[in-house]
């Protein structure tokens, strides 16, 4: 079995997959062009994001947790406050997150 960080690849692939889902195909065009705007849509985002996980990686109520809180902070960096420019660097953010917890086992 490959491992990566002590994390399996299984674990890794349905994680990722639960992230794409969530930012991408369960965002709206109404998510992406408001959350910027918005602290309640910016929430609703993070939210449906957030439910891909509980559904279908089962996360632990941290995980949960630390999922919907890095969300509703990494976001707004770039659709709110500009800090983050490139897309990739919001979503290798997002990435490390989930990366981080796997490997802490939250």
């Amino acid at each position: 079995m490959f491992m990566f960080l002590g994390i399996s690849l299984n674990t890794i692939v349905i994680w990722f997959a639960c992230h794409f889902i969530g930012d991408f195909a369960f965002q709206s065009a109404w998510m992406s062009i408001e959350k910027g705007k918005s602290w309640e849509v910016n929430f609703y985002h993070a939210a449906t994001y957030t439910a891909v996980f509980v559904l279908f990686a089962h996360t632990s109520l941290l995980a949960t947790a630390l999922l919907f809180s890095s969300h509703c902070i990494i976001d707004p960096l770039k659709a709110r406050y500009k800090i983050i420019g490139p897309i990739w660097l919001d979503q290798l953010l997002h990435v490390l997150t989930i990366l981080l917890i796997l490997w802490f086992r939250f």
